[in-house]
């Protein structure tokens, strides 16, 4: 169990190292969504796993928020209209 913790951790930690260094803008816009997406539902099953195994609840918590976080944005980031501008990967056309 705590291996799972350590790997939860591990991949939220990925994506904030990713953020912070600007690799992803480098990258396609698919590939970096991609990525994205995978950290946050990756780390967002394993927290609710967790939590179901009452196994450090509250660190299972806070994992389960920041993966939901990870999400919301990259959602907002990638998919959504801003100030009249398309998104960087368009759903409809």
């Amino acid at each position: 169990m705590k291996g799972l913790v350590g790997i939860c951790i591990s991949m939220q930690m990925t994506f904030v190292l990713l953020f912070i260094t600007g690799i992803t803008p480098k990258l396609n816009s698919y590939l970096g969504a991609t990525i994205y997406l995978i950290i946050g539902l990756a780390s967002l099953v394993i927290s609710l796993y967790l939590a179901g195994k009452k196994f450090l609840l509250g660190i299972s918590f806070i994992a389960f928020i920041f993966s939901l976080l990870i999400i919301c944005f990259t959602i907002f980031i990638y998919f959504l209209p801003e100030a009249g501008m398309p998104p960087e990967i368009p759903l409809f056309e």
